[in-house]
């Protein structure tokens, strides 16, 4: 008789038995590997109905893992730049507080006042070139170029590679008074005289009269008898010109007024009065000779005096002011370059055309568009949301403050004479306005605040973050983890399971029919 075996006479508990002890020694193989990894299994399908949290839960703490290293370079990189901006804003606030402290604090009739705005200039300029983990912080996108030219080079010029003559700040300011003042340093205008009278007239030269130097603004006024004033305005074919007569020796007091105006809308009054005596240097007095000529001459040279120091002071000083706001408006990224000017045959400046790279030099090589500065940079600090770090060395409140410190050294007087003073309030008038820009909006603080709130909302995203991470985690160890008392007991229970088992099956298969009668 033929017996299939896995039908036979006692095998359905023979293999039932088998299958026990198999599924007994995978339990305690299981446990063991708990017990030695802490892993409830090393697989997700070992979890259970737990695999499909357990792998949301990886995913959202690789997201979180991504978004703390983006959150941590960000905090670096926004508090370097809310450091740098700071120091451009305190160097602007200083150079004002010691403009509007006088000339005691500042030292107007040294070079030191120059030299310290200078040495201020170059540190701001330096400033805008910080970098962290090799990444520029005021280029805006551009965080693999240097933003700022070095400070050298923006004052003094270079040669590029192709051999091209670049003209730096110091050039461009030195051609612009240059081309104001003339060259009798009085404002383009020509003073001539006679026995009884003193002439001035505007600058001949068409094209150079309607951009440069003064104009005059119309009959000068006069008190006492003695002195008389005549004016003839501009035709087609002459400029404007005015006469001041003298018919008689003035008397102490007697007075002319006149005014001159500036191409920038701005003009300047000057009074010249009669006195006993006066310095041959006044710009304001003119001594009354023992003769009628005399006096002519001593109105002539304070005259000339006045005119020059109003051409030194107010007319250098808003020209360089222009220059330096014009110069740091410059930009590689809109194109923006600084404005030269232009020259008829005879030398005669006439005008401005756009500067080109090939001549000039252009401070900013950063990014520049429309985009705010704060969002040409940003870290993703969770699913949805992001926060701006970005910066430019170009926003125009940094841009009035460079200007600032370079009216101040360029323009502070060097020298103490009659028109020290004059020269140093028209500087504190064109600078301090330009350095207000430090800390009055809109202004460099401002910036300072915008990065600060975006620290502080970086800081806010990390915080938030990790308690998140900290749930997502308990949650992620609650499923893959093994408790190690709970397996440590089971294994116990498994392992006494087993050696009975087996101590039983061992007993069973020893068993017959002898041992059994016996």
């Amino acid at each position: 008789m033929t017996t299939i075996t896995p039908f036979a006479a006692g095998s359905y508990v023979a293999n039932r038995n088998t299958s026990q002890l198999l599924t007994l020694k995978n339990q305690l193989n299981d446990l063991s590997n708990q017990l030695s990894s802490g892993q409830v299994s090393q697989t997700y399908g070992g979890l259970g109905t737990g695999r499909s949290t357990a792998l949301a839960a990886q995913s959202t703490l690789s997201a979180l893992t991504g978004y703390a290293a983006g959150i941590t370079a960000a905090q670096t990189r926004t508090d370097l730049a809310v450091t740098s901006l700071t120091q451009v804003a305190q160097l602007g606030t200083s150079a004002r507080t010691t403009l509007n402290n006088g000339l005691q604090s500042i030292a107007a009739n040294t070079v030191s006042g120059r030299s310290v705005a200078l040495s201020n200039l170059q540190t701001a300029l330096d400033t805008l070139n910080q970098s962290a983990a090799g990444n520029y912080l005021f280029g805006g996108r551009n965080t693999t170029t240097q933003p700022v030219v070095d400070s050298d080079t923006i004052l003094n010029g270079t040669t590029d590679s192709s051999g091209n003559k670049l003209d730096g700040l110091t050039t461009l300011i030195s051609q612009r008074v240059n081309a104001e003042l003339g060259t009798a340093g009085n404002g383009r205008l020509t003073q001539t005289s006679t026995a009884t009278s003193v002439q001035v007239q505007e600058e001949s030269n068409d094209a150079t009269r309607g951009t440069f130097g003064f104009t005059l603004a119309g009959q000068p006024t006069v008190t006492g008898s003695a002195l008389s004033s005549s004016f003839t305005p501009a035709t087609s074919t002459s400029p404007a010109s005015f006469a001041l007569n003298l018919a008689s020796q003035p008397a102490v007091g007697d007075s002319v007024t006149f005014t001159l105006k500036m191409h920038d809308g701005t003009s300047t009054t000057l009074t010249l009065t009669a006195a006993a005596s006066a310095d041959p240097t006044s710009t304001t007095s003119f001594a009354i000779g023992s003769s009628l000529a005399n006096t002519v001459s001593n109105l002539s040279t304070t005259l000339d005096n006045a005119l020059k120091g109003a051409a030194s002071s107010t007319l250098a000083v808003n020209a360089t002011a222009q220059v330096a706001q014009n110069f740091f408006s410059g930009s590689v990224g809109t194109g923006a370059v600084p404005q030269r000017i232009t020259y008829d045959a005879g030398g005669n400046p006439t005008g401005y055309t756009a500067g080109t790279a090939q001549n000039t030099v252009i401070w900013y090589q950063g990014e520049d568009s429309s985009t705010p500065a704060i969002d040409t940079q940003s870290v993703q600090v969770s699913a949805t949301g992001s926060v701006g770090t970005g910066a430019r060395a170009n926003d125009p409140a940094i841009q009035n403050v460079l200007a600032g410190l370079a009216t101040m050294a360029f323009a502070l007087p060097t020298t103490s004479d009659a028109n020290t003073n004059a020269t140093y309030q028209t500087v504190v008038g064109q600078a301090g306005k330009l350095l207000s820009s430090s800390d009055q909006s809109p202004s460099v603080q401002d910036t300072v605040t915008q990065l600060s709130v975006a620290a502080t909302r970086l800081s806010n995203a990390s915080t938030t973050n990790k308690a998140t991470q900290n749930t997502v985690q308990n949650t992620l160890d609650g499923i893959e983890q093994a408790p190690t008392e709970e397996v440590v007991a089971k294994l116990l229970d498994v392992q006494n399971r087993l050696q009975a088992s087996y101590q039983v099956t061992a007993s069973l298969s020893k068993l017959s029919l002898v041992n059994y009668i016996s």
